[in-house]
């Protein structure tokens, strides 16, 4: 009784030391990112646009009569993501709005953390009608697609077409409450302490960039965009508020229902990376049996960001996508 009782003593002191070192270790990367997130006004070249859910920055390019087209980016990214995107719609005559989906870039942080996909929507719808004026193509990628499918779900009338890619909308029909994680991550401390470590922290930015594509090279380019909004002040607190969304699975949301989204009301398109891992490619299919996509475009050996990875193919299945739209408004 005497050696088990030193040996559950022992173990006792062993779990608190290393609790306790897992405590500074966070603390450290905690002050680390406070110390980093220093910048507190955006680029010359953001307009900001408000939104009853506080303003939205976005780059806007492109001629001002050109036929309006919404991008929309995916976790941890901002609208510089797709400055080459961005640059080839514009020179081919879209009026291109390139947003900041809060709290990434450089949009207003909601204070209360509305960061579901029917808050989102209603900011994509707010955005449209004051920078658009009328229907819009929609393209928005991974965990974007999720704000932009319900879009076209809540406010039909404010898109004209949707382009997904390699949409993250989740497993749909799920049953019951929000997993685990969810949950858990309401919690404030826990919520900033993995954000400081591995989603604004710039020594895992390009680990976690990697890990998400299959052409691993086409990462290192773009490593300073994306880190470039993460210096700005109280990144980490908007991003722990924000992570709890990331899991969620009973947030009310239409287009977590498969039976929502095959009754879509607005024509959908789809470009899809072949290699992709983090939302394989019969998720994509499937999305497209159930919107009765008007096309797909396949990228082979190209992972879940084909626009870094193949720039080249990706911007012709992006043209293919868009050209029953290219008409006008």
């Amino acid at each position: 009784m005497r050696i088990a009782g030193h040996v559950l003593r022992g173990a006792g002191r062993l779990l608190l030391g290393l609790l306790l070192v897992a405590l500074i270790v966070v603390g450290l990367f905690r002050i680390a990112a406070a110390l980093r997130e220093t910048e507190t006004q955006p680029p010359a070249s953001v307009t900001l646009i408000p939104t009853p859910l506080g303003r939205v920055a976005a780059g806007v390019s492109g001629p001002p009569a050109g036929p309006p087209i919404l991008l929309v980016h995916g976790t941890a990214a901002w609208s510089g993501f797709w400055r080459d995107v961005a640059a080839h719609l514009a020179a081919g005559g879209w009026r291109v709005i390139a947003i900041d989906l809060p709290p990434f870039g450089w949009s207003d942080r909601d204070p209360a953390g509305r960061y579901d996909r029917a808050a989102q929507a209603e900011r994509l719808s707010a955005v449209l009608h004051r920078a658009a004026g009328g229907p819009t193509v929609v393209v928005a990628h991974s965990f974007g697609a999720g704000a932009a499918t319900e879009l076209a779900l809540r406010h039909p009338a404010d898109v004209k077409s949707l382009v997904l890619v390699d949409a993250a909308l989740g497993e749909l029909d799920r049953k019951g409450g929000d997993p685990f994680p969810a949950r858990l991550f309401r919690l404030p401390l826990l919520g900033q302490a993995t954000s400081a470590l591995l989603i604004d922290n710039p020594a895992a930015t390009g680990p976690m960039l990697r890990s998400l594509i299959h052409r691993k090279e086409q990462a290192e380019p773009w490593l300073d965009v994306v880190r470039e909004p993460m210096r700005r002040r109280g990144t980490t607190a908007a991003y722990g508020l924000w992570l709890p969304s990331l899991f969620e699975t009973a947030d009310g949301a239409l287009s977590r229902r498969s039976a929502a989204i095959a009754a879509i009301k607005v024509p959908v398109a789809l470009i899809w990376g072949e290699a992709d891992t983090v939302t394989p490619l019969a998720q994509g299919r499937r999305i497209a049996r159930l919107t009765r996509a008007r096309s797909f475009g396949l990228l082979p050996g190209t992972g879940h960001i084909p626009h870094i990875e193949d720039p080249e193919h990706f911007l012709a299945a992006l043209d293919v996508a868009v050209a029953p739209d290219r008409g006008g408004k």
